[in-house]
C-alpha cells in the first residue's frame, strides 16, 4: 500500500478511480466537481441525473468515467464547514472511508482524491489535510494494498501542505513525501514563494493593457488614496470590495480572478451569498459595478463597492 501527495490537476493523475467531491444532486456545482463534469461530457451528465438524490453526506457512489482517463468516477457527498461544531470532521472522514471501500469493491488498484471540502465548502486546509492523511492511512493499513494519491491543487494549499509535512510524517508509514519537496531547502522554497497581490495586480494591468493606474482605480471605484496605500504596501489585506472592484475594472475571467482573490487572502465560497453573487458576475463576465451593487442591495447587503472611504 502507499499514500502519495501530488501537486497537479487531478485529471492528469493515472488512477483506476478518481474521486469527485460533490453534492447530493451530482450537479457539477464548482471546483473539481465542475471540472470533471465538463470533461466527462453529456454521457456523464446523463448517468448522474439517474442517480441524483441517492447520496447522503459522507457516502459515495460511482459512475463511469467516460472522457476522463480513469475506469471509474467515485462521487462523495461532502460537508460544508460551518465552524466545526456540526460533525463536519466525522462526515469528511466518512467521505474518504466510503470512497475507498467503494474503490475496493470495484477492484481498483489505485485511486486519486482531491483535498476534499477544502475549496468552496470552506474546510480549513490544515484540518482537511490532517483528516485526509489520517483517514486514508488508517484504511490502507487495515484493509487494502491500493495505491492512493492525495492531489493538492493551488498555491495556498501547496504551501500549507509543505509546511505541515513534518507534523504529518508520523501518520504515514514511510513518511509524507510531497513530490519534489524533499530536495528543496528553505531558501529555495522562499525564492519560489507565489506571486503577491500587488505583483499580480501589476501583471494583470500589463496583460490587460491598462497603462494608467488612475484609469484602473477610477473604474474600480477605489479612491486614489486607498489605491496608493494598497500598492505601496500600506494595507495588510485589501477589502473584498476593493478586490471585486479591481477584478471588474480589469475584466478578469473567473479563472483569472480566483488566484487574484487568493493572493488577497480571500476564498470565494458557495456557502456565502455575497461570494455567490461575485462568482455569478465573474463567470458571466458582467463587469458593471452599479448592477452588482443593485444585486447586493436586493439580497440585503449594505457594503457597496464605491462606498468605502
Amino acid at each position: 500500500m502507499s499514500l502519495t501527495v501530488i501537486y497537479k490537476n487531478i485529471t492528469a493523475v493515472e488512477a483506476d478511480a478518481i474521486v469527485n467531491s460533490t453534492n447530493p444532486e451530482l450537479t457539477g456545482y464548482s471546483g473539481v466537481d465542475e471540472l470533471l463534469h465538463s470533461l466527462g461530457g453529456p454521457e456523464l451528465e446523463a448517468e448522474c441525473r439517474e442517480k441524483r438524490g441517492l447520496l447522503k453526506p459522507g457516502e459515495a457512489i460511482w459512475t463511469h468515467a467516460y472522457n476522463i482517463p480513469a475506469r471509474y468516477l467515485i462521487h462523495t457527498c461532502i460537508p460544508r464547514y460551518v465552524g466545526g461544531k456540526r460533525g463536519e470532521a466525522a462526515i469528511l472522514r466518512s467521505c474518504y472511508r466510503s470512497s475507498l471501500e467503494l474503490a475496493d469493491s470495484l477492484g481498483c488498484s489505485s485511486a486519486a482524491f482531491p483535498l476534499i471540502a477544502s475549496g468552496n465548502m470552506g474546510f480549513p486546509i490544515p484540518r482537511a489535510l490532517e483528516i485526509a492523511v489520517s483517514a486514508i492511512t488508517e484504511y490502507l493499513q487495515l484493509y487494502t494494498d491500493m495505491d492512493v494519491y492525495l492531489v493538492i491543487y493551488g498555491e495556498a494549499a501547496k504551501r500549507i501542505a509543505l509546511s505541515m509535512a513534518g507534523d504529518l510524517d508520523g501518520l504515514i508509514k514511510g513518511g509524507l513525501k510531497p513530490a519534489g519537496s524533499e530536495e528543496k531547502s528553505l531558501d529555495q522554497m522562499i525564492k519560489e514563494q507565489s506571486e503577491g497581490f500587488v505583483d499580480m495586480l501589476y501583471r494583470y494591468m500589463n496583460e490587460k493593457g491598462v497603462s494608467k493606474p488612475s484609469q484602473l482605480y477610477k473604474e474600480a471605484c477605489v479612491s486614489k488614496s486607498a489605491f496608493s496605500k494598497l500598492v505601496s504596501g500600506g494595507v495588510a489585506k485589501p477589502s473584498m470590495e476593493t478586490v471585486v472592484g479591481l477584478s471588474f475594472a480589469l475584466k478578469l475571467t473567473y479563472e483569472e480572478a480566483v488566484p487574484f482573490f487568493s493572493a488577497a487572502g480571500i476564498a470565494l465560497s458557495s456557502a456565502n451569498k455575497y461570494d455567490i453573487i461575485v462568482t455569478y458576475f465573474l463567470k458571466n463576465r458582467i463587469y458593471d459595478i452599479w448592477e452588482f451593487n443593485e444585486q447586493l442591495l436586493k439580497y440585503g447587503y449594505s457594503r457597496l463597492i464605491g462606498a468605502e472611504k
